[in-house]
């Protein structure tokens, strides 16, 4: 029988037919048709559509921020940050890790948006949200597609308070290479935020960007050996034998001393015909004379000083 004790109902394996008298389940309401044609929507557009803030509770809907809901997942982090939108002040823009990942660019995971408000302005204090307040002019702010946000050149600026340099790297590196930013703009939001957090690093580490750049793991070994008072190797340099015949490409070559220095993806192990081409390719480079030397994101990650001592003893047994 199903029995009411301590405010729950438990049941046995007998349930009586007007089992309907003891309770009543109210069906689920549907989605209004008004409401899943928006990726999200606010509580007046609820009511408007005949939803109260009760029926809102229902697991149908989400609430992916405080006063912001949704009928289906927002998955695309462009939608999330469209539905930030709907209750963030007008003079907000998206910045940071957030502006990074709308390109494709490189940067550290950041599970909350990040939103920047100009000076005298209220940093956004939101679930779900990272709010900054800085200096911003007109120079300063973008769109990608329909979202305000800051440029790659100002978004470099703001990370380069908190990146690590060889990170810091990695991503210029990148929006040089799609062409999302240029030396000059980079250089320039320099010069228009001489005061800001972490401007010293952000021009040391202009200093080195290259387009050439193919990946941030090699742009962050790039800036190992650089810090460690190397050359600065060419970057993706095309190697040629004695009769002119093209032999690879090097993510980084010390030319004089014909040592090359590689980073392996994760590729390199689980792909056959990459592992196959690999070999081919070091054994014509060894043939025409020089070194190369491979590195994994292990040793990068976990003994970066064992690969600048490796380096350092092939140029110098190199000459």
């Amino acid at each position: 029988m199903i029995t009411a004790g301590q405010g729950l109902w438990t049941t046995n394996s007998t349930v009586p037919a007007d089992v309907g008298t003891l309770f009543r389940v109210t069906p689920r309401r549907p989605v209004p048709a008004e409401l899943r044609a928006m990726s999200a929507f606010r509580l007046s557009d609820a009511k408007a559509a005949g939803v109260t803030s009760t029926q809102l509770q229902a697991r149908q809907y989400g609430h992916p921020f405080h006063g912001v809901h949704t009928s289906r997942p927002l998955t695309d982090l462009a939608d999330l940050c469209r539905a930030a939108l709907l209750v963030l002040p007008a003079q907000a823009v998206f910045s940071d890790e957030t502006v990074a990942a709308l390109h494709g660019l490189p940067a550290p995971h950041c599970a909350a948006l990040n939103v920047c408000v100009p000076e005298k302005g209220v940093a956004v204090r939101r679930r779900g949200i990272v709010g900054h307040v800085r200096h911003l002019t007109e120079l300063d702010i973008g769109h990608w597609f329909d979202l305000p946000v800051t440029t790659p050149e100002r978004t470099f600026l703001d990370l380069a308070a908190r990146l690590p340099a060889g990170e810091l790297l990695g991503f210029v590196d990148a929006a040089l290479r799609a062409r999302l930013a240029t030396m000059p703009g980079l250089l320039d939001v320099l010069v228009r935020h001489p005061g800001c957090r972490g401007v010293a690093k952000a021009r040391r580490v202009l200093e080195y960007a290259n387009s050439a750049a193919e990946s941030p793991r090699e742009s962050m070994m790039r800036w190992l050996l650089i810090e460690a008072g190397l050359p600065t190797p060419e970057v993706n340099a095309n190697i040629y034998d004695s009769d002119g015949v093209f032999l690879a490409r090097a993510d980084m070559l010390f030319r004089k001393a014909r040592v090359i220095v590689e980073y392996d993806g994760d590729q390199h192990r689980t792909d056959r015909a990459q592992f196959v081409h690999d070999i081919q390719r070091t054994t014509r480079l060894a043939a025409a004379g020089y070194l190369v030397l491979r590195f994994t994101g292990t040793d990068l990650m976990t003994r970066p000083g064992w690969i600048v001592e490796t380096v350092v003893a092939a140029l110098r047994a190199r000459g």
